[in-house]
Order: C-alpha cells, then structure tokens, then sequence
C-alpha cells in the first residue's frame, strides 16, 4: 500500500502522491498521526511511504531515527519533493515609476473618477510591482489632485537625479 506522511502542509498533497492513505499532522497535533502510523499499525511491511521532505519526520536525529524504524518495519520510503517549493525571500519587488509618461499615466488614473480598484490593478501592471492605495497617495497625492503638482515636480526632479542603468 501506499501511504504518504505530510506535515504542516495541505492534505491534497497526500493524493498528489499518489497516496492510498494519508497520514497529516499539523503543529497543533503534536505529530499524533506520525505516532499511530508507525506504532498504531498503519505502516506494515511492504508498504511504501512517500514524504515531500525527509523533514517532514522531524528534526535531526529524530528523523534519522524514524527512518531507521520504518526501514526495520520492511517499509521503504520515497520522497517526492514539490518542484516549484521556491521559497520567497525578502521583500516583493518594488513598484517604481521609469519615465514621467507612466508617473501621468498612474496618477491621471488615480484622479479620474474610475474606481480604486481598477486604479490600483491597472498601476501593476504600468508599475511593473505590487501597487496599493498607499502607494499611489506617496506618489500622488490625494485623490483630489490637490498636491498634484507638488507632486509632480518632485517626481521629475527624482527621476532627473537618478543616474542611467546601463
């Protein structure tokens, strides 16, 4: 049979296996279901067990250990590792303004009367990053489009003082 053991991860990823049987623990359950498949009868000799990491068993030398005890169960184990499991570091990107054209493109849509949600889909996009209301009122300045030319003058002379990319 095939079984798989997943921790702190979705219970889908137990069919994406391939899996006869899922076993899932989470912080909260104390690893109970990692306790009754290996002592509780749910591994038996022959069977496979499959993990997305080896970690999923525990840290250090108690992972080491379960191993050693399902390999003395007959059982082998597999490990189907998640392809795109790209962990994000850092910040996201951040959305800037290249030319004055998009700063009069973002901020025209943000003192037009369309609404904020489509202002602020539309500044992803032209932005190139994640863009929210905070973001266009930095840069904007009130909906109003009272600070506008404040705002704008200041923009051309950020984007005057920035040196070329090669």
């Amino acid at each position: 049979m095939i079984i798989a053991y997943i921790y702190e991860r979705p219970f889908e990823e137990g069919e994406a296996m391939g899996a006869e049987k899922t076993f899932a623990d989470y912080p909260k359950t104390n690893r109970a279901e990692l306790g009754d498949m290996i002592a509780g009868g749910g591994l038996r000799e022959g069977d496979v067990l499959r993990l997305r990491a080896v970690s999923d068993l525990g840290r250090g030398q108690e992972s080491k250990r379960l191993q050693g005890l399902i390999a003395d169960m007959g059982v082998s184990l597999e490990l189907h590792p998640i392809k795109d499991d790209k962990r994000v570091k850092g910040r996201p990107t951040k959305a800037e303004v290249a030319t004055m054209d998009q700063f009069d493109h973002v901020c025209g849509l943000w003192y037009s009367p369309t609404p904020v949600e489509h202002a602020v889909k539309r500044g992803c996009d032209i932005a190139g990053g994640d863009v929210d209301k905070n973001w266009f009122m930095y840069r904007c300045g009130p909906r109003s489009g009272r600070d506008a030319q404040k705002k704008r003058k200041a923009m051309e002379k950020k984007l005057n003082n920035q040196e070329p990319k090669a």
